[in-house]
């Protein structure tokens, strides 16, 4: 089945949940051992300041498996820390969560945005894999993934050989998958962008000029459309290394257009949220072998 291109996956409706307690469990990395607690929290969770981590640290909402703790307390690798929060407010998202293609093994949803895929920071139960949980698709197999602020196609095993099975695929180049974006600048011709991309800092990733120093990427560009100053553009990641997309766009010249870490006016500090949809869509998803074959357009207002 192939999604007609004059489908608009435009949200229209928001889905809101109501406070509820909850723990959460954090492990630490080798990477992050030695660091003082509250600079860790601080670290990962960029978006809540340092003063309310020794709130939540005061009042013994946050613990390692033995004891309460101080924030001066250094961590060790593989630690487990607890932290919990009586009432959690999840920012809301778009209720547009939708099955495009479905069988026996695997399933191709659409994730709208902003929505993560899955538990981590201010979120929840108002995740991708959550929502598909509540719909009746619980113990799904996230195949690959999307930033929280990118819409579109997203493709989940059913089982976990399925899964083994399509991360084989994806590592041998055997899937076909494309993106839509919409971006500041005129492209009039392909261009192939294979700079090397790093972690500069927690969720932050940045594109280095030695291959030592970062992980080997590459993206196809191609124009679609342009009015001279924006651009409807067509990106194929040959690699698929985080904020793949985002990174080689700018790096060619093309930031996305609303891109609050990496587009015209982005802030790569990691103390922005993230919390508005940008102008970049999972597009097209076809692997023959399986019968996959999906394609969605870009949402009519982007041109508006």
């Amino acid at each position: 089945m192939t999604v007609s291109k004059s489908v608009n996956y435009r949200s229209s409706s928001v889905r809101i949940i109501e406070p509820y307690p909850l723990t959460r469990t954090l492990l630490v990395k080798p990477r992050d051992s030695g660091k003082k607690l509250v600079d860790y929290l601080v670290e990962r969770f960029s978006f809540i300041p340092a003063e309310e981590w020794l709130r939540r640290i005061e009042n013994k909402w946050i613990w390692f498996d033995d004891a309460h703790v101080k924030p001066d307390a250094r961590l060790a690798s593989n630690q487990l820390i607890y932290h919990h929060s009586p009432a959690v407010r999840e920012p809301a998202v778009p209720d547009e969560v939708r099955i495009l293609q479905e069988a026996d093994e695997w399933l191709v949803a659409y994730k709208p945005a902003p929505m993560p895929m899955h538990q981590g920071g201010r979120y929840y139960k108002n995740t991708l894999t959550y929502i598909l949980g509540s719909k009746g698709y619980a113990g799904l197999s996230i195949v690959h993934r999307l930033d929280s602020v990118t819409s579109g196609l997203v493709l989940f095993a059913k089982n976990r050989e399925t899964a083994q099975q399509f991360q084989h695929q994806f590592s041998q180049n055997r899937v076909a998958k494309w993106y839509f974006a919409l971006v500041l600048g005129s492209l009039k011709e392909r261009v192939v962008i294979t700079v090397p991309i790093r972690r500069k800092k927690g969720f932050i990733f940045e594109c280095t000029d030695t291959a030592a120093d970062g992980k080997p990427a590459e993206t196809i560009i191609e124009p679609l459309w342009t009015d001279g100053r924006k651009s409807l553009v067509k990106c194929t990641p040959v690699t698929g290394r985080t904020h793949q997309i985002r990174l080689h766009l700018r790096e060619a010249g093309l930031p996305v257009l609303n891109d609050p870490i990496y587009g015209p006016n982005g802030d790569s500090s990691g103390k922005s949220l993230q919390n508005h949809s940008i102008y970049l869509q999972s597009s097209g998803l076809r692997i023959e072998g399986n019968g996959i074959n999906v394609n969605i357009s870009p949402p009519e207002d982007w041109l508006g």
